[in-house]
């Protein structure tokens, strides 16, 4: 009898999760997501390295290059470098969830990055033009277990094409988004053709009168 109550509080735990998960998934109305990317800029200085994606609840490891990348909205990830000599005779694709964990998070030959990335900025409303935002990374460096990894800038996307650079100031804090203003083909379409379409009448009207 107790084992069958232990299994029903189970159950009962493992709905209200998934409840919890699936809430967590739903979009106020009049609302949309703002998702991250994020890029290694300087990869490339560090040949000797396998860099590593690896997050709760995913992924459990993704294999990183100077791409971008992204990953699930409600993720919490960290990079963690591993010489390559080591990461090609552990064979990590051959471990299951629980043991890569125990490996990038224990392993002696492994380095863990200093900060934790977010995939979601959060949810603005649909009328704001904010689409997107790409956080480049920079690798200051690597020594021992630790990954010193800093975000260099950010890179806000609109809607209408254009995006806004901010640096980082703070390591915690990410830069506010702010409006672009109006783009090159909304002073050309509204402002400049106008101008030329008075300057071009005017001149026919002079002309006209001269004759």
């Amino acid at each position: 009898m107790k084992l069958y109550n232990l299994g029903r509080v189970l159950f009962l735990l493992l709905i209200l999760v998934s409840i919890g998960a699936s809430w967590a998934d739903v979009i106020e109305p009049g609302e949309k997501n703002v998702p991250f990317t994020y890029q290694i800029i300087n990869m490339h200085d560090y040949p000797g390295y396998v860099f590593i994606l690896h997050g709760t609840p995913n992924p459990s490891f993704e294999l990183l290059n100077s791409s971008e990348f992204s990953f699930y909205k409600l993720s919490v990830c960290s990079i963690y470098a591993v010489p390559e000599t080591v990461f090609n005779s552990v064979k990590l694709e051959m471990m299951n969830d629980t043991q890569i964990d125990a490996f990038l998070n224990n392993d002696s030959r492994v380095a863990r990055s200093n900060i934790t990335l977010d995939g979601l900025y959060g949810t603005v409303n649909v009328a704001d033009p904010l689409e997107s935002g790409l956080i480049q990374l920079r690798i200051n460096s690597i020594q021992g277990n630790d990954l010193d990894i800093q975000k260099e800038k950010i890179i806000y996307y609109y809607t209408n094409g254009q995006n806004v650079e901010k640096p980082f100031q703070s390591q915690n804090q990410i830069p506010e988004p702010t409006v672009p203003g109006p783009s090159w083909d909304y002073y050309l379409y509204f402002i400049v053709l106008p101008i030329l379409a008075l300057a071009a009448i005017f001149y026919i009207i002079m002309r006209r009168r001269s004759n």
